[in-house]
């Protein structure tokens, strides 16, 4: 039901007025708008990766920093992130409102050999180069190399520190129906939900660059003022 409901939001006709961003190639080459030095988010793939998170991550992970609230910053209305919310079960039997964490999942201990899924919620801002780093391990599943033992219960990838993961490979490319037309490929998803998670650990950085953006433009504006008003006033006293 979440998965569905998820697919028809992004897809605009279940709610009406909301249209996917426009997408962009960010793959050829692999870059992400948000670390550039005056760069912002590519929302288009944003808000692709948040319906790979729900519909493949969010079942093993948390991201227990965002509110079902926090989607409008994804170009949601608040009712379309509140059919979001009503879609989802709580562990009360209630279902979610704008003002609750996205839902956290419920793993037994013994699940991954005992190595617990980490909350995403920052993970972009805990690792070195955020984003690529999700990216380089989201596809870094790979056979092991002759010669590597490795561990019962784990996989091996080369884009994890020690080549060795408990967790198997969760995207299989197509695992999602993307609504603006952009072709699901597994290295697809795994920039997208990387766009997403660099999102989610830093939501307010369009509004912090925008700020300084003009708050640089001021104080030029104001440093050829006061260099008019000089020159103006020297020009009167000679």
């Amino acid at each position: 039901m979440r998965r569905l409901l998820l697919a028809a939001v992004l897809a605009a006709p279940l709610f009406g007025g909301f249209a996917p961003a426009q997408a962009e190639d960010t793959l050829s080459p692999l870059h992400f708008q948000s670390q550039s030095l005056l760069g912002g988010y590519d929302l288009a793939a944003v808000q692709r990766g948040f319906l790979v998170y729900q519909s493949v991550c969010a079942s093993c992970h948390a991201a227990s920093a965002l509110h079902y609230r926090d989607l409008e910053a994804l170009g949601l209305t608040a009712e379309q992130a509140g059919g979001i919310a009503a879609g989802v079960t709580l562990a009360n039997g209630g279902h979610a409102g704008l003002e609750d964490r996205l839902k956290s999942p419920h793993l037994p201990g013994s699940a991954f050999s005992g190595a617990m899924p980490p909350d995403l919620s920052n993970i972009a801002a805990e690792r070195p180069h955020g984003p690529r780093y999700i990216y380089g391990l989201l596809t870094g599943y790979l056979a092991a190399p002759a010669g590597t033992a490795v561990l019962p219960g784990h996989f091996y990838n080369r884009g994890f520190p020690g080549g060795q993961i408990a967790m198997p490979p969760p995207l299989k490319g197509n695992d999602v129906a993307y609504a603006d037309g952009v072709t699901a490929s597994l290295p697809q998803e795994a920039e997208d939900v990387s766009a997403f998670l660099a999102w989610a650990a830093d939501p307010n950085l369009d509004a912090r660059r925008e700020i300084g953006v003009r708050a640089v433009l001021f104080l030029i504006f104001l440093s050829l003022l006061a260099l008019a008003t000089k020159r103006r006033i020297w020009r009167e006293t000679t």
